[in-house]
């Protein structure tokens, strides 16, 4: 649905137009304010491992970042489209940094619910350039490795080069040795692309680019993944991107 068709409701953070692909719509950005646009850049940032083991426990804690930072950049997305004027709650939530520790803290189960009904909120094509470019990268690219490694890795904001290789290799070797993990990687590299999209295109355009680009969804754009290509806690973002 279009921002802008009549009776929809209003996301003053962003405008949008009917695609070439049916059902889906192209996004142009509104202007960032500073705040936000500084929050936008922290949010991307997560404590990936550093030290790879194949445990249970090491496996489980790695589906449980990807999982809260997909949350955490789909909350903040809503934030840049909704603009609320009472966020404090949920600001307070996306300065929480997805890490081994703060992973542990009991408190967690409740943060990510409130992250999801963030993401759960937001306009189905929104949810669906995120599900779907994860889709496009699960199916066909030979590099998606590296790339998500990379992406993740630079994101997190190493303190040092050694911090970033070591992030990156631990990435890289779950991806090709834990299979079942990588659809959650995948979502935790779209999701904080996206916002990095939404910041970098409202940096240069404002509601869209004057020589007529195409914002910051593709078009056409990757089919969305199966549901078996993604982890269980995926699925009710997968049904919303389906509208």
């Amino acid at each position: 649905m279009s921002s802008e068709e009549p009776g929809a409701r209003q996301w003053p953070g962003y405008r949008s137009r009917p695609s070439y692909d049916p059902g889906r719509a192209l996004v142009f950005p509104a202007p960032v304010p500073a705040d936000l646009r500084a929050l936008g850049q922290r949010v991307r940032a997560a404590d990936w491992p550093v030290r790879l083991a194949f445990r249970a426990s090491r496996i489980a804690l790695l589906d449980t970042l990807c999982r809260w930072q997909t949350l955490r950049a789909l909350a903040c997305v809503h934030l840049l489209a909704a603009r609320p004027v009472e966020a404090a709650g949920l600001l307070d939530d996306l300065r929480a940094v997805p890490g081994q520790e703060t992973a542990a803290d009991p408190a967690l189960p409740a943060l990510l619910a409130r992250l999801q009904e963030y993401a759960l909120d937001l306009p189905p094509d929104l949810v669906d350039a995120v599900v779907s470019d994860a889709g496009g990268l699960l199916a066909d690219n030979r590099f998606a490795a590296s790339v998500v490694a990379a992406g993740l890795s630079a994101d997190s904001c190493p303190a040092d080069t050694d911090e970033a290789v070591s992030r990156a290799v631990v990435l890289t070797s779950y991806w090709y040795e834990t299979p079942e993990q990588r659809g959650g990687l995948a979502l935790a590299w779209s999701s904080a692309l996206f916002v990095r999209s939404w910041l970098g295109w409202a940096d240069r355009f404002a509601y869209g680019d004057p020589a007529g680009g195409i914002g910051i969804t593709a078009d056409p754009r990757p089919a969305r993944p199966d549901a078996a290509g993604l982890p269980a806690w995926a699925a009710p973002l997968l049904d919303r991107a389906a509208g």
